[in-house]
């Protein structure tokens, strides 16, 4: 495309952030909260694309699981450019980029509207594949009469259970032989959207962010519930994220009322985002409403896709203009 150039972004292009993200998530987007800390933060790169010197396009390349993947995210285009080829050069250019810089890299992974990803023909060859699927509920705390439900309401669940665990802890819990496998049905786990293969590794990137991390386990030690919780401001009040996993619907309604209590007196407005599986989604939905939260919208069904890398790079030049 014609004047196209990308470049890394710094501090100072906040303001071209957010032109870039107008609209994006209707007032609660993660990435004016977000984006100082992602600029700092070592293994990241942000890129926008630029069109007469006007920022048109933002995406960002995070490298985990002990440089072997890359993770795709906040990959936007602004609506003036969109349907011209932007996004596909943009991100051509990060991974290609991405490539150079870390040679241990095997694959991407990057989240997906499942309804987007189950349109879409797949074949045998593409290398594209489905590592986990949540479902995205969304709810909002608008009274303080949420506090006085979720007490009540934590008397009939196992509270007792659930512990807060520290980052060593979280090192013993990612082994092979963990019932956390199976909880996930996956080895990968996702937090904020962001996925990590289950390796020690992994664990300071996850713990370096201000999450919090709770777990419990079954009487006989062999079923377990994990829950982990990422906030940040956003323009319509608190973004309370909370990714779920585990198969005891009564435990993680604990660990819900957990989040919930040691939030809902913090700010005014607090929007609560819910990744589960598809099966705890009913009972998910008839907790919250019986906590006085108002259900804001199901948004989604999200998928985590990983796809590998050939051995030979895109055709894109990586002289930062297209």
């Amino acid at each position: 495309m014609e004047g196209l150039h990308f470049r890394e972004a710094g501090h100072e292009d906040y303001q071209a952030m957010l032109g870039v993200s107008e609209g994006v998530h209707n007032g609660c987007d993660f990435l004016p909260a977000l984006f100082q800390r992602w600029v700092d933060q070592r293994n990241r790169t942000i890129l926008l694309a630029e069109l007469e010197g006007t920022a048109v396009g933002l995406i960002s390349t995070y490298i985990v699981d002990g440089g072997e993947t890359v993770l795709v995210q906040a990959w936007r285009v602004h609506p003036c450019c969109r349907g011209k080829g932007v996004g596909r050069l943009l991100r051509q250019f990060a991974i290609n980029q991405a490539r150079q810089r870390y040679p241990r890299l095997r694959r991407q992974r990057y989240s997906e509207n499942a309804a987007i990803f189950d349109s879409k023909p797949r074949t045998i060859t593409d290398g594209v594949r489905e590592v986990m699927r949540q479902t995205v509920l969304c709810f909002e705390r608008t009274s303080d009469a949420v506090l006085s439900k979720i007490s009540s309401l934590s008397q009939a669940l196992p509270m007792e259970d659930i512990s807060k665990i520290t980052p060593l802890q979280m090192c013993a819990l990612f082994t092979d032989n963990s019932p956390l496998h199976a909880a996930l049905g996956s080895n990968v786990i996702t937090s904020d959207c962001e996925g990590y293969r289950l390796t020690q590794a992994n664990v300071k990137l996850m713990t370096e962010s201000n999450r919090n991390f709770f777990v419990s386990h079954s009487k006989d030690n062999a079923d377990i519930t994990l829950t982990l919780s990422h906030s940040y401001n956003v323009e319509k009040g608190l973004r309370y994220n909370i990714d779920c996993f585990g198969r005891n619907l009564k435990s993680l309604k604990a660990h819900l009322a957990k989040h919930i209590e040691g939030v809902a007196c913090t700010r005014d407005v607090i929007r609560f985002y819910i990744y589960v599986r598809a099966d705890m989604m009913e009972g998910v939905m008839q907790f919250c409403a019986d906590a006085g939260l108002r259900h804001v919208f199901c948004d989604r069904q999200q998928v985590q896709v990983e796809k590998d890398f050939g051995e030979e790079t895109d055709s894109i030049l990586l002289r930062g203009s297209a």
